[in-house]
């Protein structure tokens, strides 16, 4: 399995209609094959970030699971409701540094 990290940056004042969203993309992307190791919001620091840690199959995964999101059939108006609460977003594939746990 691969780990992918999302960081994003959530709108002023959107964070509670993100949390919606993400709760409503959350079964998509597991039918994705997609699955949610952690989400976090910063408390301290810039209070607009969040990150979701994910495991997904292969790199190949990303592009694929975003694909087949879009055209989920209970995707409907989830994509215009996370870009209405989302600056930005970057993914990235990770591994674990050699002084990880």
């Amino acid at each position: 399995m691969t780990t992918c990290v999302a960081r994003l940056v959530v709108r002023y004042g959107k964070l509670a209609e993100w949390n919606d969203a993400m709760a409503r993309l959350l079964p998509i992307m597991e039918d994705q094959g997609w699955k949610l190791q952690a989400s976090y919001q910063t408390i301290i620091g810039n209070l607009h970030e969040a990150y979701d840690i994910w495991e997904i199959p292969n790199a190949d995964a990303v592009g694929a699971g975003l694909v087949g999101a879009a055209s989920h059939p209970d995707f409907g108006t989830l994509g215009a409701d996370l870009a209405a609460s989302i600056e930005s977003e970057t993914l990235s594939i990770v591994v674990k540094a050699p002084f990880s746990p």
